[in-house]
Parts: structure tokens; sequence; C-alpha cells
């Protein structure tokens, strides 16, 4: 049995259920099949290979070891995966590794720029939210949604360019990952919501009733970090600060064959785009501040 989704504008076919996405309407041409099969040991000799042998890369070809109990994922050319499952491997997990790194390097295979980034759309246009892990990017997009504000993406924010040459913000996995605390603290009922260990214990909350449903103009990125002062500082970047903050946010390896490739995107983006850095306090619970910030609300307003 197939079953047959859409997320990032794609129709994606595959062999196991995915319940965080859109069932596509109608029977679709898939642009990315999603199968089982075997998969060789290695890229070969001349792949990109990460510090921790996890993963290789190679130009259209992603090679992910997902564990024992998982099994071994193959992306390529932006339109194919292939899984060789571990004898134990889950459903559920098999999903999760496809709707998180595998995609990414579909959506980069494709000619995307993909930000490890949250965005959404505000009444001023698009924004994105990256920092590291446990910075506060999916508290921010939830505090966000809060106000009113509709979601693009949270973790995967891909953007290209349309005809017209605007950077575009492509609507993602109606789905967000909170930290427990973090959802309590917006007031979020997780209940019944399930928790998921490879995802850092956090609770996955569905997205569709505030799912934006088109690609929307990026208009600003948030580069999210922690300090001890008790201060948000926000600061707009120029120049090699502004693009130095840019590469930070790519999602996954960017090998040097595909720069020449997405060189127009990032020109693009270094021109339509501002990028801040954000310091928020470590001590106390300021992103609030940060998400009026963002909307433009000012104190006591």
């Amino acid at each position: 049995m197939t079953y047959q989704y859409t997320a990032y504008g794609l129709t994606i076919s595959t062999p196991f259920a995915c319940p965080a996405l859109p069932t596509a309407p109608g029977e679709q041409i898939p642009d990315i099949i999603v199968q089982d099969g075997q998969i060789a040991d290695s890229l070969g000799a001349n792949a990109y290979t990460s510090p921790d042998d996890l993963w290789e890369a190679a130009p259209g070809k992603f090679l992910l070891r997902a564990g024992s109990h998982t099994g071994v994922f193959l992306a390529q050319d932006g339109r194919q995966v292939t899984i060789q499952r571990a004898p134990d491997a889950e459903e559920p997990i098999l999903a999760f590794f496809l709707l998180d790194t595998l995609l990414a390097a579909l959506l980069q295979q494709r000619g995307m720029i993909v930000l490890h980034a949250n965005s959404a759309v505000t009444p001023a246009g698009a924004i994105a939210v990256s920092g590291v892990s446990g910075a506060g990017k999916s508290t921010t997009l939830a505090a966000l949604l809060q106000r009113g504000c509709s979601m693009l993406a949270d973790d995967i924010t891909a953007l290209q360019m349309n005809s017209a040459g605007q950077v575009l913000s492509i609507p993602g996995v109606p789905q967000m990952h909170l930290y427990e605390d973090s959802a309590v603290a917006l007031g979020a009922d997780i209940t019944n919501m399930p928790r998921y260990p490879w995802k850092r214990m956090k609770a996955s909350l569905p997205t569709r009733t505030v799912m934006y449903d088109k690609p929307a103009m990026l208009r600003a990125l948030y580069l999210l970090e922690t300090h001890p002062q008790d201060t948000l500082e926000i600061r707009p970047l120029t120049g090699v600060e502004k693009f130095t903050a840019l590469q930070k946010c790519i999602y996954g390896p960017l090998l040097p064959e595909e720069h020449p490739a997405k060189f127009a995107l990032f020109a693009a983006i270094m021109n339509q785009v501002l990028i801040y850095s954000v310091k928020r306090p470590e001590n106390r619970w300021s992103l609030d501040e940060l998400a009026d910030n963002i909307l433009g609300i000012q104190p006591n307003a």
C-alpha cells in the first residue's frame, strides 16, 4: 500500500503512513517517491562524510545512517528516497526521519536553500527564526501563532525565488514540536499529544488550522541565542556579518559543487531579507517580549 501526501508544494508518495502530512487531493503524479530497497554501504571515496559517520553527501545524493533500530536512507536528485529498513524498525520513526533530515536534503537537491529555522507570516510579511537547539525557535513561533500569525514551517524553512526574483518561504509540515515546559507556559493543552524521545522529549502539536497555504515573501530572519544579561538585545546585521549569519542557518551540508547553482538565490536573500542578531536572557522568560518586538508591538500599547 502507498500513501500520497503534500508538503512544501510537493506531492510525496510513501509506503507507510505519515499522519502529520495532509493527504494529496486525488491521484497525483508524485514529485518525490519513497520506496524500500537495498542501499550501498557508502557513496564512495569522494563523498563528504560527517565527523560522527552518520551521514555522507555527494552532488545529488545524501546517505543517512539512522541507527541499528531504524535503518539507512538514501535521498537522490530531489526525487527519490530509498529506505533499507532495520528488521525492528517502527514506521513512526521512519516517518520522523523522512520529514526531518531526508526532506531537508531533498529540498536542497531541488535547488532551494533550506534553513534550520521556523517561519511564520506576520501582518508585515513572512519572518524566520533560527538558532541553536534550545534557543527558543519553536517557542517563539508558538508565541507568534498565539498573536494571530500563520505558520509556514517548524524547524525546516525552505526558500526559493519566484519569476519576479522575490525570495519566498514555502509552507511545510503542519506540526510543531515544543518542549513541555514551553507548551505549558504558552497555555497549550498537550495532555493527549504524542511525545517523541528522538525529538528530545518534545510534544508534537498539529497546526493545520493555523497554516498559511501559499508561499510568502520573506521579510526578515532572526538569529536567536541566549546570553547571561537581563535584557533582550536585537541588532541588525550588515555586510560580512549578515552573510556569516545566513551560513549558520543552513540546514545540513551545502556542498561546494552546489554553490554556483544557488548563487542567485543567496544574492537575493542578502539583498531582500533583513537579518537580525537576537540575544535573549537565559535566566528569565522573554519570548513574549521577543514576539511583540517582531510584530512591532510597543510596551503598554
